[in-house]
């Protein structure tokens, strides 16, 4: 493995302890949760949990995605834990999920980035029933620009095998429709973007869409070893977030896989600078 560390995880996920005593509740409660956690064995975590995997020889920190849970106390419950841990360890930089289906949804974004969310994701839209195309969802884009915060869209493959969690999130179309008109926000497509680099070997495509990322989450598990280093060569370095989906996937044994057929500069850029650039741009340290 290429020897480069200060690594940032750009997606993983942790619950509050009681969510995760509670589990069995949320499996006949939330049915996107059900989809991924009603196997005992999917594992959930929380942040010490977490701080133990990535406090070590490579890693300096890790983006908690929240999960797009329906109802908004559960949401909320998720939302503020990962909130306090990234308060009491710097290393966790939070990732909060909103449903645009809930009526206030717009007031309880600005409470969670007055609190101190980096980021509003992993977005979920086709299983927590909005439309990333409407008027409603332009809203959560102005307020992404205007806070200057990235987005983290669960995207995955229209075709192939099914998985669990597969569905529910932004299709291709949708999510280069929506960083096409705002192309100031930063987007990011998960798992290597369910198909949508391809495309951005177009120009004008690529041109269009100049803040486009997209992480590595699971991209060993849906796509085989060498995914990483084919979604550099379609989209360029620049473009890409490694990732894990902790605790779905080990951060070392992924980051290892992630660097295979890397140059050391190439490495550098998904491993380190990328996530420095895109996910510590308002850090003032």
């Amino acid at each position: 493995m290429n020897q480069v560390k200060g690594v940032i995880d750009a997606h993983t996920h942790i619950f509050p302890p009681s969510q995760c005593k509670r589990r069995s509740q949320l499996v006949e409660s939330d049915k996107g949760f059900a989809e991924l956690y009603s196997n005992p064995a999917a594992r959930l975590a929380d942040g010490i949990d977490l701080l133990g995997v990535i406090d070590g020889e490579f890693f300096v920190g890790a983006v908690t995605a929240g999960f797009g849970f329906l109802n908004e106390s559960d949401a909320r419950e998720q939302n503020d834990y990962i909130l306090a841990v990234a308060d009491e360890y710097p290393a966790v930089i939070p990732f909060v999920n909103i449903n645009l289906s809930w009526s206030n949804w717009f007031d309880e974004a600005k409470r969670l980035l007055q609190y101190g969310a980096r980021g509003f994701g992993e977005l979920r839209p086709g299983g927590q029933g909005w439309d990333p195309l409407d008027s409603e969802a332009k809203r959560l884009y102005e307020l992404a620009d205007d806070s200057d915060v990235p987005l983290l869209w669960h995207t995955s493959e229209p075709f192939g095998h099914t998985y669990p969690g597969k569905i529910g999130g932004i299709t291709p179309y949708s999510l280069l429709m929506c960083a096409t008109e705002f192309p100031k926000v930063t987007m990011i497509g998960a798992h290597l973007g369910g198909g949508v680099p391809f495309f951005l070997q177009m120009p004008e495509i690529r041109r269009a869409t100049p803040n486009l990322l997209f992480d590595t989450a699971a991209g060993p598990l849906l796509y085989g070893k060498r995914c990483v280093s084919r979604l550099v060569d379609l989209v360029g370095a620049d473009r890409v977030l490694f990732a894990s989906d902790f605790p779905l996937r080990n951060p070392l044994n992924d980051l290892k896989l992630a660097f295979d057929g890397l140059s050391e500069e190439d490495a550098y850029a998904i491993g380190v600078f990328n996530g420095r650039r895109v996910l510590l741009k308002n850090d003032q340290n």
